[in-house]
């Protein structure tokens, strides 16, 4: 019988990765950079919707933030196998500030208008279909062991959730007593952390076998050819492409529950975005504590299961402190399937395709997320909000239940590689 509940047995090496000077510089500066992302998530959504107050509008700008994904994300994994990574994100990092610096400009001088956070939304989501599969890849680069990938990439995930449940909390008060301008202004600022420490570290070599001159298209091709043939790898990604396409509508639904259902404002939407951001804390610390790799994908199971309870839950809570309460183990949930489903994808792939995997596992990770959303906010034009995610929740539940009938077999395939990493 299949339970929620995860076995408390602590891995001595949960923080094995701060060992590696590089990842711990990184980690630091990125811990700014993620905290803006959040402030400016949050300010987006609110001034989307206060702009329009239209459901469909606010999924949409979430759509046109990820949809270049699908195409340049798919070579942006060729690309990486080859090119200069550091480089890469330097890059598209400057390029992000450059984004939350014009939407400060914009808004602070009252000339924003949807048509021109559409505009910027797409600018953004071009660099960010390069930037997020460059951050994934490069975790392993860092550290001085390959064993330490997990602790690496779980407290990368602690530091992102914990952006999460502070940056919303300062955009919640600053969009109130300020404006939303200021939100964008302070997450301009916030990425100079992080491109100094990504100019001042440096990355390991990788050594490829790999002397064929291709093209980018072929070796998209490979990489898609390499997951087919991989059963593990294909029926985690059926998976994850069921699960991600409507795990992220949260982000579109949470201003429409906090402002007509809840009956709050924007400090509500910041607590309930704040401690969604606790309780994925908690699901990245108990990746990094409570899972072994042994046990997968057991564990994707129970926490993708518990994301859909809880989101389910919440969509029938008619009081705030009850639905802020209930976001916190949905957080968990969320968070621990995508960091466990990543530690997996990195420990079984072939170093050869890794950059690939993960640009794939990125686009279906947080590219299928915006259609989700964008598709939430079309049908919540016509049908109640809470009826809307409830349809979602039981969707990704027949996912979960799909790895269930999956695990034994997958199980069976990944021991051998698991046990020589």
């Amino acid at each position: 019988m299949l339970t929620i509940r995860l076995p408390l047995r602590f891995d001595p090496n949960t923080f094995s990765a701060l060992k590696s000077r590089e990842f711990k510089i990184y980690l630091a500066g990125q811990s700014a950079a993620m905290t803006g992302v959040w402030v400016q998530k949050l300010a987006s959504a609110w001034l989307v919707y206060r702009l329009t107050q239209s459901p469909l509008k606010l999924g949409l700008i979430e759509l046109l933030a990820n949809a270049p994904i699908f195409i340049i994300g798919l070579l942006a994994g060729a690309y990486l196998e080859k090119h200069d990574k550091r480089n890469t994100l330097m890059f598209t990092q400057f390029l992000t500030m450059v984004h939350a610096l014009i939407m400060a400009v914009l808004v602070l001088t009252n000339t924003i208008n949807y048509y021109m956070i559409m505009g910027l939304s797409l600018y953004l989501g071009i660099v960010s279909a390069i930037d997020m599969p460059a951050r994934q890849s490069s975790i392993l680069l860092m550290v001085e062991n390959r064993k330490d990938l997990k602790s690496a990439l779980a407290l990368q995930s602690m530091t992102f959730n914990l952006s999460r449940l502070i940056g919303p909390s300062i955009a919640g008060f600053i969009v109130y007593y300020a404006g939303e301008g200021f939100c964008f202004l302070l997450t301009a600022l916030l990425y100079m952390p992080v491109l100094y420490a990504l100019y001042i570290i440096k990355f390991k070599e990788m050594k490829y076998d790999n002397h064929e001159k291709q093209n980018m298209v072929k070796d998209v091709a490979d990489g898609f050819k390499y997951i087919k043939n991989f059963y593990s790898l294909r029926t985690m990604f059926i998976f994850l492409g069921i699960f991600g396409l409507f795990s992220y509508s949260y982000t579109v639904m949470f201003p429409i529950f906090a402002r007509d259902i809840l009956q709050g404002d924007s400090k509500l939407l910041g607590f309930l975005m704040g401690l969604f951001g606790f309780g994925a804390i908690m699901g990245a610390f108990s990746v990094a504590s409570l899972v072994k790799l042994e046990e997968m994908p057991k564990p994707v199971v129970k926490v993708s299961l518990l994301y859909s309870i809880s989101l389910a839950l919440f969509a029938i809570s008619p009081f705030p402190g009850l639905s802020m309460l209930l976001v916190i183990p949905a957080g968990l949930g969320l968070v621990a399937t995508f960091i466990a489903s990543n530690t997996l994808f990195q420990t079984i792939s072939s170093i050869e395709m890794r950059s690939r995997v993960i640009s794939i596992y990125t686009i279906v990770n947080l590219g299928f997320g915006p259609i989700g959303c964008f598709l939430a906010g079309s049908i919540t034009e016509h049908i109640p909000p809470q009826a809307t995610m409830l349809i979602w929740c039981f969707i990704m539940m027949m996912a979960s239940l799909f790895l269930l009938i999956n695990m034994k077999k997958v199980n069976k395939e990944i021991k051998p590689i698991i046990n020589n990493f």
